[in-house]
């Protein structure tokens, strides 16, 4: 029996609602995938920068000096900074009687510097007026630089900088005639300050050398002679305990010579990767960051025992470097300079290590090789050209994460 038209009309058009309706679907359906497949392949990229590297190791020791104490208790007033040489005679400290003294001599302290810059200051007969121009404009960005990065213990130095400069160039184009007036006014105020502090009972050096204050130095009572002359087991023994030289009656150190020894003991494993080595560098973490060249004087073992002695000496002495006692050090063994690379961007492709870089829209294999990895970084050489056996070159956009990646793949 045949269909009326108007059935076939209905079941026609329900026919093609079902059909576009299934056309819709699929088309939303694949508009979803193709954007679930877009943000889900997401890559992140790291440029590849120079930098060093370096194979450490931590070493807990003690930092031996060539310290004689400096006799003194009391308020005290240091007259020289953590690290500055001294010689016989040099007045270190004062002993503060009255309240208000210290505030006094600070301000002696600063009535001196003052009176020097402006002394400074006048001397700028026959400079070039381009040259104080130029030497003003660089100690103040200098001044700004300071003062954005927060390098507060050189903020005062710039600022002195910039008004030296300031100060000249006022004299040279005639907007000042002069500060003796100033400095006359400043020198009355600077005599009367140091009238009232006459008389006050001086810490003087007795020998020269490097001076410390007590405050600040964590020397310890271990002396080259006896570290030295310990055994491995000795050594480890004494190291055991707590070193710190007492503060009591002490004013602070002055050391002698111009260097100073580091030693540790730790395991034969350890000790072995010394072998060959003559210098290292060494650095404590918080307290002295720049690492410093050390000379490897000793590596004595103690197979019985499983330990070794190090002894390393550096020929640095500075302010940081005087506030070490028992530290763990970290002593870079091996440095090396180069491009870096997280290391999560390592492929293996074909046998060959690599890593994919982003070049325009597409992903590129590059292959790599490898001068020194850690956990977090890889080092390639600075060499890197298409062809060879390192292709990575400086700013390279490194493909750090990222899935299906493919070489000649887009992005």
């Amino acid at each position: 029996m045949q269909r009326d038209p108007a059935e076939r009309r209905r079941v026609g058009k329900n026919m093609a609602i079902a059909l576009i309706t299934a056309i819709l679907i699929f088309a939303v359906l694949y508009v979803a995938v193709q954007l679930y497949a877009i943000l889900h392949h997401t890559y992140k990229t790291e440029t590849a920068i120079q930098a060093t590297m370096s194979d450490s190791i931590k070493l807990t020791g003690a930092a031996v000096f060539d310290a004689t104490p400096v006799s003194g208790s009391g308020d005290l007033g240091y007259l020289v900074e953590n690290g500055e040489r001294v010689t016989v005679g040099t007045v270190i400290a004062e002993c503060y009687t009255a309240e208000g003294q210290d505030l006094e001599r600070e301000a002696l302290t600063n009535l001196d510097r003052e009176i020097s810059l402006l002394n400074k200051s006048q001397n700028s007969s026959g400079s070039d007026l381009s040259v104080l121009t130029t030497q003003t404009r660089s100690a103040l960005y200098n001044l700004l630089d300071q003062l954005d990065r927060g390098a507060y213990g050189s903020i005062r130095t710039a600022e002195e900088d910039f008004l030296l400069a300031q100060n000249r160039l006022q004299i040279s184009t005639g907007q000042s005639t002069g500060f003796e007036s100033t400095i006359a006014q400043l020198q009355s105020e600077r005599d009367a300050i140091a009238a009232q502090l006459d008389g006050l009972q001086n810490l003087v050096a007795e020998k020269n050398g490097y001076f410390v204050a007590a405050d600040t130095a964590h020397l310890t009572t271990l002396d080259q002679e006896t570290a030295d002359n310990a055994s491995v087991s000795d050594l480890s023994s004494m190291l055991g305990q707590d070193l710190t030289a007492s503060t009591d009656n002490t004013a602070g150190w002055i050391v002698s010579g111009f260097s100073w020894r580091f030693y540790a003991t730790c395991d034969l494993d350890t000790a072995a990767r010394f072998d060959g080595l003559s210098t290292v560098k060494i650095s404590v973490p918080g307290k002295q960051d720049d690492p410093l060249s050390a000379t490897v004087l000793s590596v004595t073992e103690d197979e019985e025992a499983g330990l070794a002695k190090i002894v390393l000496e550096c020929g640095t002495i500075n302010s940081e470097v005087l506030t070490l006692g028992q530290e763990t050090a970290q002593i870079d063994l091996h440095t090396y300079s180069g491009i870096r690379i997280d290391s999560k961007a390592l492929h293996i492709v074909d046998g060959n290590n690599g890593v994919y870089v982003k070049v325009g829209n597409l992903q590129r294999f590059r292959k790599i090789t490898i001068l020194y990895q850690n956990e977090d970084y890889i080092l390639v050489p600075e060499d890197g050209a298409l062809g060879t056996d390192n292709e990575v070159r400086l700013y390279d956009e490194v493909i750090v994460e990222g899935t299906n990646l493919q070489d000649g793949k887009l992005m």
